[in-house]
């Protein structure tokens, strides 16, 4: 006989845990939506799409860029 079985967590950050993941999601979604235009981009001029590692070279390249500095200080533990 097969037993299911599921639980249930709810987090109840405080105020500096909820600020630090609401800092994180708003960085993960500016990440999402540059890689979407990026891809949209090369998708238009005819080019392929970018796999993983040419994505994570791109994202390096905006951490260690001047106008998008702050995603290397979102994107370490603190």
């Amino acid at each position: 006989m097969l037993r299911l079985q599921a639980f249930r967590y709810e987090l109840i950050p405080n105020g500096w845990q909820e600020r630090l993941m609401l800092c994180f999601a708003g960085s993960c979604r500016f990440v999402c939506n540059k890689v979407l235009v990026l891809q949209k981009e090369r998708h238009g001029k005819g080019g392929k799409k970018l796999g993983y590692a040419g994505l994570c070279r791109w994202l390096a390249g905006w951490r260690h860029s001047a106008e998008t500095d702050w995603l290397a200080k979102e994107a370490s533990s603190e």
